[in-house]
């Protein structure tokens, strides 16, 4: 089930009941820090985040991760916590392997940087000179190497699912978002682009000129380029929400995730806290391996680092926040990097989500030294960023001698702020009549002589475990004063007091050759999504409405569109090259 307009990899805040069942035995040893009386040492710094570390793995609701922390000259720690794999209860050791997802995407950056410090590749020049073949339908002008590396190319994210020849292949059909250099968008086409290019320049494939010009210098001798079950036999068990045809509590029961086969340029990098350590070191140290051997010239390095430029001259970078859990990330972009500039630092990091897993990365350039972490649970809701963000806060008030700053309070989302009262009453339905009010301070819905609970999941958006209503959200309307009047699950409609409009609703034109059950696989997760036609407007899952434009559909910023009609009713679903297919279920 969808739960975001901006894409099928966004969800809500939600944390599974058994992560803080191991947040409760983790904390037994995990005491604060003791109250500083003088200037804080290394050892007090690594204490405090140690301390926090079981904390913000319940919050993330992920069965286990580890945070490793390194300065310019060596790893400082490796901080585990939780389960590698929930059902044998193995624990995570800093030695685990996690996938580390578009992280890699940063390597195939200093791979085709290397090339280009070889004479072999131009940042200026058009995509083209290297792949005659490829081509970007809809372009008007070439496209240049270093737009690709900064998102400034106008390409889609993921116009298909499809394996990386294919994939690029079909950009030939694919919209430009916008013309190259005037704009940013997140592109993982645009990086499986730039693994291409290393692969024909280099004279070898992407996954072999990773390990020789990243993994081989940099001493990752326990990283993989790519996803096999045999690579994957020592990495942490990866976990998926496990009901994604319903709505979703705040405590969804999990999964393990397939092993896949898999290979992409833009995400498929598997490695482990030390390994991790020498990559984040090779950013303190301007671009030098641990032997001293400096694998990027300084004025690429820089060119790496820093943000680029948009034909305006300004930054290139996000428009809005790309991470509900850390905003700033991605509001400047390098070469397969998030720029950061704070207090006078100057930061770099990325992140990472992958079926099953997530993990987030930050340097301080300035003050040298740097967090990554890694986890094994699927992207949304939550990458391990907030524990990556206080030990970054950490680590520098420890470098300028300032008193620790206190973990945070409350997960790195809030929960919607509800106001109880605005919500009670009674609202008549086309069979029944069903009841809100408070208990406790929550708010229950009455139905059928029992209550139900309801779980605030967004504004006006509830979950509930209301058997009559098993599928989809409680989604409250309200009127032109703001008052709430009504709620719909699906398409069902509820009428409260003061509602005064109407309660019945033509359906849109050739609606009941779309309306239905669609469901597909994407990068090894499965996605379930439902056609509702809702007060008379077609909505993915009854919350999300699909605007008519063009013979297609917009969902918020995605495009949609459905063919291969058969017995009256159209087959497939595409969103954004997802390809869902309809099953016959409720």
């Amino acid at each position: 089930m969808l739960s975001s307009a901006h894409g099928v990899c966004s969800g809500m805040h939600r944390r599974p009941l058994f992560a803080a069942a191991v947040a409760a035995l983790l904390a037994q040893s995990a005491l604060p820090a003791p109250a500083q009386t003088s200037a804080p040492t290394i050892d007090d710094a690594v204490a405090a985040i140690r301390a926090y570390a079981p904390i913000a793995l319940a919050e993330q609701g992920a069965p286990g991760m580890s945070v490793t922390i390194t300065d310019t000259g060596h790893t400082i720690a490796v901080i585990t916590a939780g389960f590698a794999d929930v059902a044998s209860q193995t624990p995570v050791t800093e030695n685990t392997r996690f996938p580390i997802g578009s992280i890699s995407k940063s390597m195939t950056a200093l791979a085709l940087l290397r090339l280009h410090d070889r004479g072999l590749v131009d940042l200026n020049a058009p995509v083209t000179t290297y792949l005659p073949w490829w081509k970007l339908g809809g372009a008007t002008k070439p496209i240049l190497v270093h737009e690709l590396l900064s998102h400034t190319a106008g390409v889609p994210d993921d116009f298909t699912y499809a394996a990386t020849g294919f994939a690029l292949a079909a950009l030939r059909g694919a919209p430009q978002l916008f013309p190259a250099g005037t704009a940013w968008s997140y592109s993982n086409d645009g990086y499986a682009t730039v693994g291409e290019i290393v692969a024909a320049r280099s004279g070898s494939s992407w996954q072999d000129a990773i390990e020789r010009s990243v993994f081989a210098p940099l001493g990752m001798n326990a990283s993989s380029a790519v996803f096999t079950p045999a690579l994957m036999s020592d990495v942490a068990t990866g976990y998926l929400i496990r009901d994604t045809d319903v709505a979703l509590p705040t405590h969804p029961a999990l999964m393990p995730a397939q092993k896949i086969d898999f290979v992409d340029a833009a995400g498929s990098v598997i490695s482990t806290p030390h390994d991790m350590a020498a990559y984040v070191r090779f950013y303190l140290n301007g671009g030098k391996a641990d032997d001293g051997t400096q694998l990027l010239a300084p004025a690429t390095f820089a060119a790496m680092t820093n943000a680029d430029s948009l034909a305006n001259g300004k930054p290139a970078g996000a428009a809005r926040p790309e991470l509900d859990e850390w905003p700033e990330f991605y509001t400047q972009y390098g070469f397969g990097l998030g720029i950061f500039h704070t207090n006078g630092d100057h930061l770099i990091g990325h992140t990472g989500g992958i079926s099953g897993y997530t993990a987030c990365m930050q340097a301080n350039l300035t003050r040298g030294f740097g967090v990554i972490a890694m986890s094994n649970l699927v992207e949304a809701p939550l990458h391990p960023c907030q524990i990556v963000k206080y030990a970054m806060a950490v680590l520098r008030a420890q470098r300028l001698g300032e008193p620790l700053p206190k973990p945070p309070e409350g997960p790195p989302i809030p929960a919607p702020v509800v106001k109880n009262a605005d919500y009670t009453g009674t609202y008549q339905g086309r069979d029944r009549a069903v009841v809100v009010s408070e208990e406790g301070g929550r708010l229950v819905l009455a139905d059928g002589g029992k209550n139900y609970q309801l779980q605030p999941n967004g504004d006006d958006l509830f979950w509930t475990d209301d058997p009559a209503l098993p599928v989809y959200f409680v989604a409250f309307g309200r009127n032109g004063k703001g008052a709430v009047d009504s709620f719909t699950s699906g398409s069902r409609f509820f009428a409260g007091a003061q509602y005064a409009g109407p309660k019945h609703w033509a359906s849109p034109p050739g609606s009941e050759r779309l309306a239905g059950r669609y469901e597909g696989w994407i990068w090894g997760s499965p996605l379930v999504v439902r056609i509702v036609v809702v007060k008379g407007q077609l909505t993915v899952d009854g919350i999300q409405p699909l605007v008519a434009k063009g013979g297609v559909f917009r969902l918020g910023h995605s495009t949609v569109r459905f063919d291969t009609p058969a017995a009256g009713k159209m087959q497939r679903m595409w969103i954004d090259g997802g390809d869902l297919y309809r099953v016959e279920l409720p």
